[in-house]
């Protein structure tokens, strides 16, 4: 049997969500920065729970603070130590058994690729959106790229899937059980390790997908 398993990033593979981290310490800079703190976890939830469509949730959190190049590339680096304790040797077993693995993330190429790379995926496994830049400040993501939008998962699937037999999307937000929902993935597998959404835990219910609360119950559910 041939599998090809990917992985959510944030919140999944790591124990925090990379764009928020970098908003976040933009934030506290500013005066109001503590309010603005409020909103933007505000918005990020309605996002992962499919009350914002995500190209809104992204584009409005990246409203909340100003990025440049430099805090992108100091906040990829601390992400390296961002990791969710125990996923960096499942995907080495994972690997080691034959299973393709790929990250597909509605996060941001530009804050992931050290991380991701330091997990073992090659360049042509990462599928992440992208910032667009003047000069050196970000000033929005390429909105045409599918993963900027809701169904993106599931573009991407249906574009790397290939002769493998069996493809799982493993994630913790509705983005996630969006591309099992709509076909492209055979299982979906929620993970709440870090972040436990109601709203996924009751779709997950619902299919009849698992859902792993932990790094050891997501190990057991993709032995089956």
């Amino acid at each position: 049997m041939s599998r090809l398993i990917a992985f959510d990033v944030d919140s999944t593979l790591l124990r925090v969500e990379s764009l928020d981290s970098a908003i976040e310490h933009a934030l506290g800079q500013l005066d109001d920065g503590a309010q603005r703190l409020r909103q933007l976890h505000d918005i990020t939830d309605a996002g992962m729970t499919g009350r914002m469509a995500l190209g809104d949730s992204l584009q409005q959190r990246l409203k909340l603070a100003i990025l440049d190049r430099s805090l992108v590339e100091t906040i990829a680096d601390t992400l390296r130590d961002r990791v969710t304790p125990g996923m960096k040797i499942l995907l080495k077993a994972l690997r080691e058994q034959g299973d393709e693995v790929h990250a597909v993330s509605g996060g941001f190429e530009d804050l992931l690729h050290p991380v991701l790379t330091d997990l073992g995926f090659a360049a042509g496994n990462i599928h992440a959106n992208q910032f667009t830049y003047l000069a050196d400040r970000v000033d929005g993501l390429n909105l045409d790229y599918p993963l900027a939008r809701n169904g993106g998962k599931a573009e991407i699937l249906r574009s790397i899937s290939g002769p493998h037999s069996t493809v799982i999307m493993v994630g913790d937000g509705m983005t996630d059980f969006e591309a099992f929902e709509g076909g492209a993935a055979d299982r979906f597998i929620g993970f709440g390790g870090i972040a436990a959404r109601g709203v996924v835990i009751a779709a997950a219910e619902h299919s009849g997908a698992d859902y792993a609360r932990s790094v050891g119950a997501l190990t057991a559910a993709l032995r089956k």
